[in-house]
């Protein structure tokens, strides 16, 4: 789905962010020139039933991590069916989507462990624009908005970490967001590795909105 930006006359398509329909060409984000891959996704009915069977469980969360060699399939299934009272079969089309996010992860990054991270979130978690301290990121809000970020160019990086986000950020007409059940891989800069081409992302602000999401978050370990 296209942003309202995208949508305006005489919008340019900023050359560091990619929007692909195969989740498959997220792998585009190894290529130097791209710092943001967003896989655009239909809501499937029974993905969006399962995260409505956990949101409505008594399910908070789930931060682990899993080894290449593992059956990520049945660890999955066992980490989430074993934190909520939900309906293990109701949950399958979920646990089906993160083992894909998990494969699809594990080939752009050729890691051999990686952290999964899947919890629901009613604050604002990261109210600040940052970058992430890690070479890659995966993450898809499957309930709730998606994570908010914005283009290179309108970034006064040298507030980050330090000023507010009316420092960091020039025009919040430029602000963008991540569409529900999409899946996108941000890339960040790793602390000893400084390159000044991080994706400048946050949280969305939803604390004074009520809402609630459901985050899945994929982080590159080894």
């Amino acid at each position: 789905m296209l942003s309202l930006n995208e949508l305006l006359p005489g919008f340019q398509r900023p050359s560091h962010v990619l929007r692909v329909d195969n989740p498959a060409e997220l792998l585009a984000i190894v290529k130097s020139r791209y710092n943001l891959v967003i896989a655009t996704r239909e809501v499937d009915e029974g993905l969006e039933k399962a995260v409505q069977e956990l949101m409505h469980s008594s399910f908070r969360g789930i931060d682990t991590v899993l080894q290449q060699q593992e059956e990520w399939r049945e660890a999955i299934a066992m980490l989430i069916g074993g934190e909520t009272s939900a309906n293990w079969i109701a949950l399958e089309p979920l646990v089906k989507d993160v083992r894909l996010c998990c494969e699809l992860f594990a080939t752009i990054t050729r890691a051999q462990t990686i952290r999964l991270s899947l919890k629901t979130v009613n604050h604002d978690a990261c109210r600040k624009f940052h970058i992430d301290g890690y070479a890659y990121r995966l993450l898809c809000s499957y309930c709730g908005p998606g994570t908010e970020w914005t283009y290179n160019d309108n970034v006064r990086r040298k507030y980050l970490g330090e000023g507010e986000n009316e420092d960091i950020i020039r025009d919040w007409s430029r602000i963008e967001r991540i569409g529900t059940y999409d899946i996108a891989v941000l890339k960040g800069e790793l602390p000893h590795q400084r390159t000044g081409k991080g994706i400048v992302h946050r949280s969305p602000p939803i604390s004074l909105t009520g809402e609630k999401r459901l985050l899945l978050r994929i982080d590159y370990t080894s």
